[in-house]
């Protein structure tokens, strides 16, 4: 029986394969130089960059959309009140604007709410919190 580590009957062994390897740093100041790398690090290296300039790039734009859909439902919301001039129009209805302004402090008193809401959980989960960082303190050893 033959070392598993030899060829059996002639045949070549199969090259080994080049390992990634550590990038080469630079004599001055000590950190890796990217005119150095080797093509397979240099292509790794610039696959990464491409990666992470695109995430960033998507987010910018996804909060930058996200603030303009909100402006425009928010001019949505008022444009009736006024005409392409930006002048309120001589023919709105006052029953129009009190309804917008009721619909308008609705919403305000319903986000409110919710805060509120939130606010009292916060304080219950800080309550919780408190009085399990009080218990494992008593159970922790003194050392």
């Amino acid at each position: 029986m033959s070392e598993p580590n030899l060829p059996d009957d002639g045949e070549q062994p199969k090259p080994k394969r080049q390992l990634l390897s550590p990038a080469p740093k630079d004599d001055i100041t000590g950190r890796p130089d990217p005119a150095f790398l080797k093509p397979h690090q240099a292509a790794l290296r610039q696959a990464v960059i491409d990666a992470f300039n695109a995430k960033k790039a998507r987010k910018f734009l996804q909060k930058h959309v996200h603030h303009i859909s909100t402006n425009r439902e928010l001019a949505e919301g008022i444009k009736f009140l006024f005409d392409e001039q930006g002048r309120p129009p001589a023919n709105a209805t006052l029953e129009d604007i009190v309804e917008e302004r009721r619909k308008i402090e609705y919403e305000i008193l319903w986000i409110q709410s919710v805060l509120s809401e939130l606010q009292h959980r916060l304080v219950k989960i800080r309550e919780v919190e408190d009085y399990a960082l009080e218990m494992l303190s008593r159970a922790m050893p003194d050392g």
